[in-house]
């Protein structure tokens, strides 16, 4: 692995989320081993150095050197380390149980991306695209690059990459072959594995990842790793889960203790019994299997049912996100309409503004003949009745000329006036509508989000529900193993 800003891969090992390998960790109080196996328990803290300090119940203090170093156990929930699910081996023997999406020849993407280490393909050894079956503990080997398939057939060849859901590799027999993730390809393998040798340390953390390092440094609130391929990534002691000191165990050991660890007792899959088995072993073997068919069929149903229940959760609240945005277009289109009424009734009031000061003009002119008639009229002798008569008409005619263009005016100021009130009527509207629009999109907000949760619901009963019906399955394989196992014995005790 190396940091790149460039490269379009990284993955945060501390997030990975699915069960991985290995161990138990009780609700117990934090509990150190050294290496001359003494064994303290109480509060582990992580202060930097070359130590740890370990604060017993009582209060006493003590600092474990990391020479001395052992073991780690934090305390936390009972959780059955285990192989299951989709995941990447590294070359180094760490296993991260997060589906790679992407593959080139430099990287390896993982879904979601994240800001932390960048996985090579130099540094990966297998990546597995559906859950391990016991089977295949005997058929899949890391000698040779191919591509491990559902059926159990091996495809030896060069591994192109991977892409929208399909695997891609060159065989010189059968030329270039893409096969699905899904339903065809169990498992890539790139290269071996160089974990059997190499002494180290093992860090298993709260999430189910088990990641390995030939050298730890502790540092305040937790551990970083500074050697490939993690380049000093720093894990906070509220992720880790324990620490060991040893050999990295190959991949198929873990996966066989994984089915040991269904029942301490006594071995239940056929891969766990060696040819020295006795019959009684078989039949114990046999029982227990078949109890286990039982209990994984009923969890199996029960995650049916929770998935059933999560696609209709998502389907209707996908339907509720659907309806904002129909709701938030709807407000928008209503906001604009009543903005395009505001615009329209201002254009009238400038209108009717513009006529009034016309119409005043026309009071002027009234106004002015009015004025300019008087003097005329006065003007003339007042032996002449007739034509002083006939200008006083004028005068009056004039007057109500006047008030014509007046009551004219008027009803010009009554129609602004109705203008100006649509145009606040309608801002009011306007602010309404906006204040709907803000509301409706901080609904859509909540409605998106609550459909983002269902959708990754879905997803995780979703994946349940396959890990559910793929165990189901894989007890069936292994019961119908047994006896087929059974009836050879039998049959050659007969001979």
């Amino acid at each position: 692995m190396s940091l790149s800003q460039k490269a379009p891969a990284r993955v945060r090992f501390a997030s990975v989320v699915v069960a991985l390998l290995g161990l138990s960790a009780g609700a117990w109080a934090d509990v150190v081993t050294t290496t001359k196996g003494e064994t303290r328990k109480g509060t582990v803290i992580f202060q930097g150095g070359d130590a740890v300090e370990v604060v017993s119940e009582v209060g006493e203090r003590a600092r474990i050197a990391l020479t001395d170093l052992a073991s780690l156990d934090l305390k936390g929930e009972d959780q059955q380390w285990r192989i299951g699910g989709t995941g990447v081996l590294t070359t180094n023997g760490s296993f991260l149980a997060r589906a790679a999406v992407k593959m080139d020849g430099k990287v390896v993407t993982f879904a979601p991306q994240d800001e932390t280490l960048l996985l090579t393909r130099q540094n990966t050894t297998a990546l597995f695209f559906q859950p391990l079956r016991s089977r295949d503990a005997a058929a899949l080997r890391f000698d040779r690059q191919g591509v491990f398939l559902r059926d159990g057939d091996f495809m030896e060849g060069r591994v192109v990459g991977l892409a929208e859901g399909r695997v891609t590799v060159e065989s010189l027999l059968l030329g270039r072959k893409s096969f699905s993730v899904r339903t065809e390809a169990m498992a890539v393998v790139l290269r071996a594995p160089v974990t059997g040798v190499l002494e180290g340390w093992s860090l298993f953390l709260a999430d189910g990842s088990r990641l390995r390092c030939r050298e730890i440094l502790l540092a305040e609130g937790g551990v970083i790793l500074p050697h490939s391929p993690y380049r000093d990534f720093r894990i906070g002691r509220d992720e880790l889960s324990g620490i060991r000191k040893e050999s990295a165990q190959p991949l198929m050991e873990l996966f066989r203790a994984r089915w040991l660890s269904l029942e301490p007792e006594r071995p239940l899959a056929a891969a766990a019994l060696g040819e020295k088995a006795t019959p009684a072993e078989f039949a114990g073997a046999l029982a227990g299997m078949s109890e286990e068919r039982t209990r994984r069929e009923a969890a199996m149903n029960e995650a049916k049912a929770e998935w059933i229940r999560a696609q209709q959760i998502a389907t209707r609240l996908k339907a509720g996100a659907a309806r904002g945005v129909g709701n938030v277009a709807r407000m928008q289109a209503q906001v604009k309409e009543k903005s395009r009424r505001v615009e329209q009734d201002e254009r009238m009031v400038q209108r009717a503004a513009e006529d009034i000061e016309k119409k005043l003009e026309a009071v002027k002119q009234a106004e002015q003949k009015i004025e300019e008639t008087r003097k005329r009229g006065d003007a003339i002798p007042r032996e002449d009745a007739a034509q002083r008569r006939n200008w006083e008409q004028q005068v009056r005619n004039a007057e109500r000329l006047k008030q014509n263009a007046e009551r004219i005016v008027n009803q010009a100021r009554a129609i602004q006036r109705r203008h100006e009130g649509r145009v606040k009527a309608t801002q009011r509207l306007v602010r309404t509508a906006e204040e709907r629009v803000v509301q409706a999109k901080v609904q859509k907000e909540k409605d998106d989000a609550a459909s983002r949760k269902a959708v990754e619901a879905l997803g995780a009963a979703k994946a349940s529900y396959d890990l559910a019906t793929a165990d189901l399955r894989e007890v069936g394989e292994e019961l119908r193993r047994l006896e087929f196992l059974i009836q050879q014995r039998k049959d050659a005790g007969k001979e």
